[in-house]
C-alpha cells in the first residue's frame, strides 16, 4: 500500500486556490480541502525554491540544513566566484537528513520524482527521477529554439509584449530547409499539396509529417552525449508565393542517466515518454534576458504544462505497477513561472495596471490551476483508500514592478568600490569593498579578513561596518514617493541559530511590496560587474519580473497575493480544519508520524497534532 502522496506545487498561492475553489473550477482540490486541513504555511528564509523544498523534506529550518537559495556563499571562498556556482540543488549539499533517507532506514521504499534537491540518489532501494530544479541542467543538451523564415512575434508573450529570439530558417527553391540541433541535423520540406511539412532526422530514422499546430512524437537522436530526446511543433505554415514557416523545438534532454536505478528510464520512455526537467517552463534565451520570466506565449506554455502533467500521471502508473513504492514525493513547477511572468498585471496598485491585460492574465492562471487540479485528480485515482495526501507549495509570491540596485546604494554609501573599465561597465574592487551582496539569496556579507578570501575588514571593525550597512539599506528611498524600500534589515543571529548558520549572510534583508532585486537578467543577480545604469540608479521601474518571493518576508501578504505557502493534508486520520497556521518544517515530522517512523534526524519542526483525529 502507498502510505502517502506528497505533491509539491512550486509557487502555489493559497489565495488563488481558495478563489478558484469558490468558483467551482478545482473539484479535486476542493474535495481534498473539504475532507482535510487547509493551512497557511510559513517558509524558511530565504523564501526561495531549493531552500524550502529542502525544509519540507528535512523538517528543518534553513539555519540547520544550510540550503540557502541558489548561490550560497561559503566562508573562505572567493566571493565573486561563489555567486556563479549552483550547488544547492544537489541532495548532498544539505547538512540535514531528508525524509527519503529516513524512510529507507526504516524499511520503506520512497519514489522521488522531479524533486528539487532530490538528485543524486541518496537511497539504494528507492526510485529517483531527476531533480535539481530548472537551471540544474546537467542532462540538457540544447536549449529550446525557434526556427523561422519570418519574425515570429506571434509565438511571443503577447500579454507582456516580450518576444523570444529565433534562428533564421532558409527555404530553397524546392521548398526544402534544414536546421542543426547541437549536431543533430533535421531536414524538412514544405508540402503545398498536403498543406503540411515533412521532417527527417538525419542518422536518426525518423520521418514524419506535421500540419500547422501539430506536435511530433518524442524524437530520439544521436548526439555526442548519447541519445537525446526532444519534440517539435509546426507552429505556423502559411502557403503563398513565398511560404512562411515557423518551427518550435523543445529543449533536448539526455534519454538516459536521469533515473535510479539504472534502466528505469527504459520502462518510463516506453509508456510515458522521457523525463525533461522544467518542461512546463519554456523560455527562449536571448541576449537581454538569458533566463527568467517566460517570453513565449501563454498558450504554448500551457500546452507544455498539459503535456508534462500527463507525463507525471503515466510515470506514476508505471512506477506503481512495475516497481512499487511506499510513499510518493513529487514536484511540479508551473505556477512559479507564471508568478514571475504575470503577477503584477493583476495588481491594481501597479502603475501600469490595465484591466484587459488583467483579464487575460487571470484566464492564464485559471487554466494553469485547472491543469494542476486535473493532474492531482488523475494521480489520486491511483491511490489506496488509506493513503494520506499532502499538497503543498514552497512559497507564494507578491507583485513587483520596481528594481532596486543594492550595489548602487552600497556604493553610494562608500561600502562598495567599483572601477570603470569600459564606457558602459564597472567592475568591483574587492580590495576596497567592505561588504558585498548575494542576490540568490538576498543577503549582505561583510568582507572579513579572517573569513573571506582576500577580505579587508578587521574583526574589530565588524560591528561598525554592520551598523553602517544597515543604515545605508534603510536610507534607500523611492524617488517617486520618498517611501522606504527596505522593510527589514537585521543581523542573522537576530533571526535564528543552527549548525548551518555559517552559510547565512551577516545581514538578512527584506523589501517592501512592489520592489525586488531582480530584473530578469543574469547581471542583476551578480555584484561583480555592473552596467552604468545599475551603478547610477538605485530604484527604477522594471516590468520584466512581475512577481517575486525571495525578497519578501515569509508571512507577507495583501489581497489574495501571499508570499507564504499553503499546505493541504487529507485522508484517513486527518481532521477537517481551516485557517491553521504552521511552518513548512512541520510537514516532514507530521508525515513521519502518520507513517509510523521517526522524523528525519535533524528535524526542528513539530508534529501538527491539531489536524490529527
Amino acid at each position: 500500500m502507498v502510505k502517502f502522496y506528497f505533491i509539491g506545487i512550486d509557487g502555489g498561492i493559497g489565495g488563488f486556490i481558495k478563489k478558484y475553489i469558490d468558483e467551482g473550477i478545482l473539484p479535486n482540490l476542493a474535495q481534498l480541502v473539504d475532507e482535510g486541513s487547509f493551512m497557511k504555511s510559513i517558509p524558511s528564509i530565504p523564501v526561495d525554491t531549493p531552500t524550502n523544498w529542502a525544509t519540507l523534506m528535512s523538517g528543518a529550518s534553513s539555519f540547520v540544513h544550510g540550503v540557502i537559495s541558489f548561490t550560497t556563499h561559503l566562508p573562505g571562498e572567493c566571493p565573486k566566484e561563489g555567486q556563479y556556482i549552483r550547488r544547492t540543488q544537489y541532495s548532498d549539499f544539505s547538512k540535514a537528513e531528508y525524509l527519503w533517507k529516513t524512510m529507507e532506514r526504516n524499511g520503506l521504499r520512497p519514489a522521488v520524482i522531479n524533486y528539487p534537491v532530490g538528485w543524486p540518489p541518496q537511497v539504494t532501494n528507492g526510485l529517483i527521477i531527476g531533480g535539481l530544479t530548472p537551471g540544474g541542467d546537467i542532462w540538457r543538451v540544447f536549449k529550446p529554439v525557434i526556427f523561422s523564415n519570418v519574425d515570429p512575434k506571434f509565438i511571443g508573450n503577447w500579454i507582456k509584449g516580450v518576444f523570444p529570439s529565433y534562428e533564421t530558417l532558409k527555404i530553397n527553391k524546392d521548398l526544402r530547409f534544414s536546421f542543426d540541433l547541437a549536431g543533430i541535423i533535421l531536414e524538412g520540406r514544405i508540402m503545398p499539396d498536403r498543406n503540411a511539412a515533412s521532417f527527417k532526422v538525419i542518422k536518426g530514422g525518423y520521418d514524419f509529417i506535421l500540419k500547422e499546430g501539430e506536435w511530433s512524437d518524442w524524437i530520439f537522436a544521436d548526439a555526442n552525449s548519447g541519445k537525446v530526446a526532444f519534440r517539435i511543433k509546426l507552429v505556423r505554415l502559411k502557403l503563398s508565393i513565398n511560404p512562411e514557416i515557423t518551427v518550435y523545438v523543445t529543449q533536448g534532454f539526455n534519454a538516459q542517466g536521469w533515473a535510479y536505478p539504472a534502466g528505469l528510464e527504459d520502462a518510463l520512455i516506453d509508456t510515458a515518454g522521457p523525463w525533461v526537467e522544467g518542461f512546463d517552463m519554456p523560455f527562449i534565451s536571448d541576449t537581454k534576458r538569458p533566463y527568467g520570466p517566460t517570453n513565449l506565449s501563454p498558450e504554448l506554455q500551457l500546452e507544455h504544462a498539459e503535456i508534462y502533467s500527463d507525463w507525471f500521471v503515466k510515470a506514476l502508473s508505471v512506477l506503481k505497477e512495475q516497481a512499487g513504492y511506499d510513499g510518493l514525493i513529487m514536484h511540479y513547477h508551473l505556477i512559479d513561472s507564471l508568478n514571475h511572468t504575470y503577477l503584477s498585471l493583476l495588481d491594481r496598485e501597479n502603475p501600469a495596471y490595465d484591466e484587459k491585460k488583467a483579464e487575460a492574465v487571470e484566464a492564464v492562471f485559471r487554466k494553469a490551476y485547472r491543469v494542476i487540479d486535473r493532474m492531482i485528480g488523475k494521480i489520486l485515482e491511483l491511490r489506496d483508500h488509506e493513503s494520506t495526501v499532502i499538497i503543498t507549495s514552497d512559497h507564494g509570491a507578491l507583485p513587483c514592478w520596481k528594481y532596486v540596485s543594492l550595489e548602487a546604494a552600497l556604493s553610494k554609501a562608500g561600502l562598495m568600490k567599483y572601477e570603470q573599465k569600459s564606457d558602459n561597465y564597472f567592475y568591483v574592487d574587492m580590495t576596497r569593498t567592505y561588504v558585498f551582496p548575494y542576490h540568490d539569496p538576498v543577503q549582505i556579507w561583510v568582507n572579513l579578513k579572517d573569513r573571506e578570501k582576500g577580505g579587508i575588514v578587521d574583526n574589530s571593525d565588524y560591528e561598525s561596518v554592520l551598523e553602517s550597512t544597515i543604515d545605508a539599506l534603510y536610507s534607500i528611498r523611492d524617488p517617486d514617493n520618498n517611501s522606504r524600500v527596505i522593510k527589514l534589515a537585521l543581523r542573522k543571529e537576530s533571526w535564528s541559530r543552527g549548525k548551518a548558520e555559517e552559510r547565512m549572510g551577516d545581514i538578512l534583508l527584506f523589501f517592501n511590496k512592489g520592489y525586488c532585486n531582480w530584473d530578469g537578467t543574469t547581471e542583476s543577480l551578480k555584484f561583480d560587474t555592473l552596467s552604468k545604469e545599475r551603478i547610477e540608479q538605485i530604484v527604477s521601474e522594471k516590468y520584466d519580473v512581475a512577481g517575486h518571493h525571495t525578497t519578501y518576508l515569509p508571512s507577507e501578504s495583501y489581497g489574495y497575493f501571499e508570499n507564504h505557502a499553503f499546505t493541504i493534508f487529507s485522508g484517513k486520520g486527518i481532521e477537517h480544519t481551516n485557517g491553521l497556521k504552521i511552518e513548512l518544517r512541520d510537514v516532514a515530522p507530521t508525515i513521519s508520524y502518520l507513517i509510523d517512523i521517526p522524523a528525519p534526524s535533524d528535524t526542528d519542526g513539530k508534529i501538527i497534532y491539531e489536524i490529527l483525529k
